[in-house]
Order: structure tokens, then C-alpha cells, then sequence
């Protein structure tokens, strides 16, 4: 009697245990594209380098909050994407993508940006996008 009760409790005490750990996960990080309110439509591309032997990511379609700066709208793609992205926020320049960090690869190499294929020297928290803007990250020369 004793070993049908106990293995009827520990079957009620895992089946507990698994409706409470389904239950209480995290639901905010399944589409940080959901907060946002007054949509815009981007495209984004990250352009790695041929030394980071990673394929680049050409024209990834995603929503962002309306006046969203590059570096606001970037931060929201890496966090859906979790791709790793790394600010300095003393002047809010991007120092790395991905795990490619600024002078790593090649000395005096820094990440840029262009907007709808323009170079672009503003910072990034400085210059607004407007819908259907198409963001491009790429390796480059100081």
C-alpha cells in the first residue's frame, strides 16, 4: 500500500512540477516585435567580414516602433534574433556583432552603417528611420 501511494505521489508531484514550469515561462521573449505600437517596416543586413566565417544576413524583413534610431531599431532585431551586439554607452557606437568586435579581425576595422545603401556617418542613435528604410551593417576601415 505504501509503494502505490508513493508512486502515486511522486507521478502528482512531476505532473505538478511540469504544468508550473510550462506555465510560468517567460512569454516577453516571444516576440519583442509585439510591443511595438506605431510600426514601420525595415530591412536589415549584416555584412560579416570573410575572417568571421560566418554567412551574412542579407535583408531580413522586421517591424520597429515609428522614429526608431538605427541603434534603437538594431537593438531590437539582434534581441529577436539574438544575435549578440555590443554598444559602448558613453557614445552609443556599436563595437561588436555577433561576437566581431571592433579591431579584431583587422586593425583599425570598425562597424558601419548605410542606410538604403548610402554611407552614413551620424551616430546611430542620432539618425531616425523612416518606413521601408533598409539598414546594412558592414565591416570596414576607420
Amino acid at each position: 500500500m505504501k509503494k502505490k501511494f508513493s508512486i502515486i505521489f511522486i507521478c502528482a508531484l512531476a505532473l505538478g512540477l511540469a504544468v508550473c514550469v510550462t506555465g510560468c515561462r517567460d512569454k516577453s521573449s516571444s516576440s519583442a516585435e509585439e510591443s511595438v505600437v506605431n510600426p514601420i517596416n525595415l530591412l536589415i543586413s549584416i555584412d560579416y567580414p570573410g575572417k568571421a566565417n560566418k554567412p551574412d544576413l542579407e535583408n531580413f524583413k522586421f517591424k520597429a516602433e515609428e522614429d526608431s534610431s538605427v541603434l534603437e531599431a538594431t537593438e531590437l532585431y539582434c534581441n529577436i534574433s539574438e544575435i549578440q551586439l555590443l554598444v559602448d554607452t558613453t557614445n552609443n557606437e556599436v563595437q561588436g556583432i555577433n561576437g566581431i568586435n571592433n579591431g579584431e579581425l583587422k586593425k583599425n576595422y570598425v562597424w558601419k552603417y548605410k542606410i538604403n545603401g548610402k554611407e552614413v556617418s551620424d551616430n546611430p542613435q542620432d539618425y531616425d528611420l523612416k518606413d521601408g528604410d533598409n539598414i546594412i551593417w558592414y565591416y570596414t576601415k576607420k
